[in-house]
C-alpha cells in the first residue's frame, strides 16, 4: 500500500529578506513623499487677492418694515363673526369694510332707542299743543274782563254826569266805580297769570326738550355700537393680521384684526451682537426691499439683546419703493464709517474682526500655500482690513481651510 506525504517548501532566507527590503524602501518612499492630505485641488478653492484703498465699513441685518401708526381693531360687544370680507395682505381705504358682526342685544338695543326718541318727540309736540290751547283758553278770559272793563268805564263816565242831576243816585254811582275798581285788578291778576303761564310753558317745553336731547345722545350711542358691528379699516393701508374666523363668537375687546399704514412706515433691523460696536445712532442706512431701496438713518437701538441678535430701528427718509408695505421682509446695510488707504481682502471663510488667523497664501504658480499668520481689522459685509501680515497683490485661500491647519504647506493640484 502506498502512503502519500504531504511535503510544505521552506521559504529561503534570501526571499525573506528581499521582501523586508522592499517594504523598508516602501516606508521610506511614503515617508519622503508629500501626503495625500497635503494636495488640494485648485478648482475647489475659492482665492482672494490683496487689494489696497478707501474701505467703506458697513453691517448688515435682516428685519421688516414696520407701520408706525398701526390700527389695532377690537370689538365693542359680545358677537359673532357674521362675514369675512378682507383678508391679511389685502389694501384698504379708511372705509373698507373687513368683517361684520351679529349682536341681536345692540340691535335690540338700537330699535328701543329710536322708539324711545320718537316717542319723546310726539311727547314734546303735543306738550306744545296742550300749552296752546291753555293760553288761548286764559287769553279768552282776558278779552271778556277787558270788555267788562270796558262797559264799567263807560257806565262810569255816564253816571258822572248825571249824578249832579239827580237822575242817577250817589249809591248807584259808588256801585259803579266800585265794579270799575274789580274789573281793572281782576284784568292785572289775569294779564300777570298769562305771564306765568308763559314761562311755565316755556320751562315744561325746556324740560321736554332735555329728554329729547338725553335720548337723541342714548340714539347716538346705540347706533354708534350698531356702526361698530361693521368693522372698517379706518386708515389708508394693509391688512396686517386677522385673528378670527367665519363663524367665530367674540367677547368685548377682543382683538380682530390689525391694519397697518402703508405710507407712515419704518425698519426694524436685527444686528448681529458681535457687529453692533460699530453702530451707532444718526448712522446712514440703505433698505433693500427685493424692488429698490429706501434711504434711512438709525433712529435707535435696543439696549436689550435677544438670542445673540440687536434690534435697530430705522427711519426712512428716502421714497418708498411699490412694494414697500408693514411685515415687508428687508435687509438693511448700515454704513458704520471709512477706512482710509489700508489693505483689505474678501473676506474668508470663519474670519472674524479685531482678531488673528492663520490662512493660506497661494504662490505666484499657485501650485504651493503656505499658512500665514494674519491680523484682521475691521470688516464690511464682504471684505475685511488687514492690519498685518499680507502685502498688496498677494493671493490667499478663503475657503474653509480649518481640516488643513496641522499643515504648514499644501501642494495645489
Amino acid at each position: 500500500m502506498d502512503i502519500l506525504i504531504n511535503t510544505k517548501k521552506r521559504p529561503s532566507y534570501f526571499l525573506i529578506a528581499g521582501s523586508v527590503t522592499v517594504l523598508i524602501i516602501a516606508i521610506v518612499w511614503l515617508i519622503l513623499q508629500p501626503s495625500a492630505q497635503q494636495r488640494i485641488t485648485l478648482d475647489d478653492l475659492w482665492s482672494g487677492e490683496v487689494q489696497q484703498g478707501d474701505l467703506q465699513l458697513q453691517v448688515s441685518g435682516y428685519g421688516r418694515l414696520k407701520s408706525r401708526s398701526p390700527r389695532l381693531l377690537t370689538a365693542h360687544s359680545n358677537a359673532t363673526v357674521e362675514e369675512v370680507l378682507l383678508k391679511p395682505g389685502a389694501l384698504v381705504e379708511p372705509d373698507s369694510v373687513i368683517l361684520r358682526l351679529s349682536d341681536p342685544q345692540v340691535s335690540q338695543a338700537l330699535y328701543a332707542a329710536e322708539q324711545a326718541l320718537t316717542q319723546r318727540t310726539n311727547q314734546y309736540r303735543q306738550l306744545e299743543i296742550n300749552q296752546q290751547r291753555e293760553l288761548l283758553a286764559q287769553q279768552a278770559e282776558l278779552e271778556i274782563l277787558r270788555s267788562a272793563l270796558e262797559s264799567a268805564q263807560l257806565q262810569v263816565n255816564a253816571q258822572n254826569q248825571l249824578i249832579a242831576k239827580g237822575i242817577v243816585s250817589n249809591i248807584d254811582y259808588q256801585r259803579s266805580v266800585l265794579e270799575l275798581r274789580q274789573l281793572t285788578r281782576r284784568l292785572d291778576i289775569e294779564q300777570q297769570r298769562i305771564t306765568q303761564l308763559r314761562q311755565l310753558h316755556l320751562a315744561n317745553l325746556a324740560i321736554a326738550q332735555s329728554n329729547i336731547d338725553a335720548q337723541t345722545t342714548a340714539l347716538a350711542h346705540a347706533k354708534h355700537r350698531f356702526d361698530t358691528l361693521t368693522v372698517t379699516a379706518g386708515i389708508t393701508g394693509v391688512v396686517q393680521s386677522l385673528a378670527v374666523e367665519l363663524g367665530q363668537s367674540v367677547s368685548f375687546g377682543q382683538q380682530l384684526a390689525l391694519v397697518g399704514s402703508t405710507t407712515d412706515l419704518y425698519a426694524l433691523l436685527s444686528v448681529p451682537q458681535a457687529t453692533m460696536q460699530q453702530v451707532a445712532l444718526s448712522q446712514s442706512v440703505q433698505i433693500n426691499t427685493r424692488s429698490g431701496f429706501i434711504a434711512g438713518k438709525v433712529s435707535r437701538i435696543d439696549p436689550m439683546i435677544n438670542n445673540g441678535s440687536v434690534q435697530v430701528e430705522v427711519v426712512l427718509n428716502g421714497a418708498l419703493t411699490n412694494n414697500a408695505r408693514p411685515e415687508l421682509n428687508i435687509e438693511g446695510v448700515i454704513n458704520t464709517g471709512i477706512r482710509r488707504n489700508v489693505l483689505y481682502i474678501d473676506k474668508p471663510i470663519n474670519a472674524s474682526p479685531f482678531s488673528d488667523a492663520t490662512v493660506f497664501q497661494l504662490n505666484q504658480a499657485r501650485d504651493r500655500a503656505t499658512a500665514k499668520q494674519l491680523q484682521f481689522g475691521h470688516q464690511t459685509n464682504d471684505k475685511i482690513e488687514i492690519v498685518a501680515g499680507a502685502k498688496l497683490a498677494e493671493q490667499f485661500i478663503l475657503s474653509d481651510m480649518s481640516r488643513w491647519q496641522a499643515f504648514t504647506t499644501l501642494n495645489v493640484i
